[in-house]
């Protein structure tokens, strides 16, 4: 086991809405130091309670116990933004990476101008400190301080969700996108090399760091590839691209000739290979890359790992019936499947990219290789992972794809909680900016007959309640297996053995605000239990951070917006500006929003 990390001094603040000092400790001279270790931060986007429940009980059954029951803290998560109530992608992973709250729609590692934030009409984006005055997110902080860095996501890995922590734009864009790939190599503008390179990089968006007209593997180029000998495994020479789009090669006019969408003619792959990643794109190449590091042929403190293992998003969000349409079925998998036999991630059977690695497959080799890394700078590691597809699959409503995605990120979740068993100076948090698509359960009584396919259920009837003849009422559809009209989902068994079947309810394909809980195990996750549990904000996230990378309790910032960040001239690129102030807002200890005295 890693030897634990101890710190000097604990700030433990009196002023700021929250204190979050874990349990005991206090600011006099004879504290002792506190204890910090590795940030696992999971973000399963758009999962709120409902959706954990739906989860469980279609996968384990209404009556067991998932890995995210198991987290031993809970507390409701409040996602609001600055300027709205439902918080964006970029806008929440802004907030969790920086501290403060910002504009939704125009931020992404960055903020609007000041008076634009609240006004909510931002016209010029600013760099931005973060809540400890660092120039950079907390992660990007930990990585410039010398602690192993990385990311993992089963969108593409310009996702904000992971992005945000690691990149800075001025918008979220197609062309953010390419400079987000960029920035993931050769670290953030006035920063470049100053910025420590993550050593892990985990996701799909593939085109997005090959130039265009790139040609397309052949097969025969990639089977060559991958039975030659490689260091540490055979791998794809970063000359040409290995995925299309799914169902590419089932379009009548052909499968593409070529792929890649960079315009500015760089090959940030191979840029990436030659500061020392490992690029993986096919399941093959990350099965032997886990191989290797599990078995030791590889030692992953000397590895860098590349990722990329979809063209765009690794799940393919769209709707179950367009899944069909489009031929994305997977024959050797039965109709009856719990998890249907349509394809939701990679592309169909026969091509490079079917069946790649789950998300929770890359989070176990993603840990090894942090840790090892970890032993080897003497640092806790810091990781940020997310489950894109959970609000994607939902926002498209697709029930199956949702339900598959929560499973993945149940089993990260798992991941882990493995790893705290084996170094318990680790916190894993968990929790979502929002709710996305609003899923709820309508249940068929088991002693009536289970209808065939669902159907669908009333819907606000406002003609009915003032007495209108013959009112037309609406209807909202329910999903089944394989979209609308089709069979009903059946959970797992019950304590009675009883599967107990239902259809899936949609709100809306929106993101919508309420329902979020966040969890925690570990180190801080007393913090979240005694401290948070009352209130647990999406600041919140980046002190817990804080707290278990640094040792230090950060006031929350009462009112206040992030402070611009001062010009980098004269000053170590990354490093805190002497003159930024973090001020402190005082309030009487005790004092509460609410009129109550209990101060958590």
């Amino acid at each position: 086991m890693r030897k634990k990390h101890l710190v000097a001094a604990l700030a433990v603040p009196v002023a700021g809405a929250v204190v979050i000092a874990p349990s005991g400790a206090t600011a006099s001279d004879d504290a002792s130091p506190p204890e910090t270790g590795n940030m696992i931060f999971i973000h399963p986007d758009g999962s709120d309670a409902a959706l954990w429940e739906l989860s469980r009980i279609y996968w384990y059954g209404p009556d067991s116990v998932s890995n995210w029951d198991q987290l031993p803290a809970a507390a409701p998560y409040r996602g609001h933004a600055a300027d709205i109530l439902t918080n964006s992608s970029n806008g929440g992973a802004t907030t969790h990476a920086f501290g403060f709250k910002v504009d939704a729609p125009d931020s992404f590692g960055t903020d609007s101008s000041a008076e634009d934030v609240l006004a909510g009409d931002a016209e010029e984006p600013r760099t931005v400190n973060a809540l400890s005055g660092y120039a950079g997110s907390w992660l990007r902080e930990a990585g410039n301080a010398g602690h192993p860095i990385g990311v993992v996501n089963d969108g593409d890995v310009a996702e904000p969700g992971t992005a945000a922590f690691l990149t800075e734009v001025t918008e979220r864009t197609d062309a953010s996108a390419l400079e987000i790939a960029r920035q993931l190599v050769e670290g953030r503008p006035d920063f470049g090399a100053a910025d420590a390179d993550p050593v892990v990089i985990m996701g799909g968006g593939e085109d997005l760091f090959f130039p265009t007209e790139t040609p397309v593997c052949s097969q025969a180029e990639i089977d060559a590839a991958l039975a030659a000998a490689g260091d540490p495994v055979a791998t794809i020479p970063a000359t040409c691209v290995v995925h299309r789009a799914p169902g590419d090669t089932l379009d009548e006019d052909g499968p593409s000739a070529t792929g890649g969408l960079r315009t500015d003619g760089v090959n940030l792959a191979q840029l990436a290979v030659d500061e020392g990643y490992t690029l993986i794109r096919t399941r093959a190449e990350f099965d032997a890359l886990a191989a290797a590091v599990d078995s030791g042929d590889a030692d992953p403190a000397d590895l860098k790992v590349l990722a990329l293992l979809a063209s765009q998003d690794i799940f393919n969000a769209v709707t179950e019936e367009e899944l069909m349409a489009a031929g994305l079925v997977d024959p050797s998998v039965p109709e009856d499947a719990r998890e249907t036999n349509l394809v939701l991630y990679g592309s169909e059977p026969g091509t490079p990219g079917y069946r790649p690695p789950t998300a929770p497959e890359m989070a176990q080799v993603a840990t090894a290789v942090l840790d090892a890394h970890s032993e080897e700078a003497g640092k806790p590691f810091a990781t940020v992972w997310e489950v894109e597809g959970t609000d994607n699959m939902a926002n498209i409503d697709n029930a199956i794809g949702t339900l598959v995605e929560a499973r993945s990120a149940d089993e990260m979740i798992g991941v882990a909680q493995d790893f705290l068993v084996q170094d318990p100076a680790t916190t894993v948090l968990t929790a979502a900016d929002g709710d996305a698509g609003g899923i709820q359960a309508h249940a068929y009584n088991v002693d009536e007959e289970t209808p065939a396919t669902v159907g669908t259920i009333d819907l606000n009837p406002g003609e009915e309640v003032v007495g209108a003849e013959d009112p037309e009422v609406p209807q909202n559809p329910l999903d089944g297996r394989y979209g609308r009209g089709t069979a009903p989902f059946v959970a797992a068994p019950d304590q009675f053995g009883q599967g107990l079947a239902f259809g899936v309810a949609w709100t809306s394909t929106a993101d919508l605000t309420g329902g979020v809980v966040t969890r925690a195990a570990g180190l801080a996750a007393d913090v979240v239990d005694e401290r948070l549990s009352d209130r647990f904000d999406n600041i919140d996230v980046y002190r817990i951070a804080y707290l278990t990378l640094f040792g230090e309790a950060l006031a929350y910032p009462d009112g206040r917006l992030a402070p611009t960040r001062p010009a980098l001239q004269g000053t170590t690129p990354g490093q805190p500006d002497e003159d930024v102030v973090i001020d402190e807002i005082p309030v009487d200890e005790g004092e509460r929003a609410d009129g109550g005295t209990s101060t958590p």
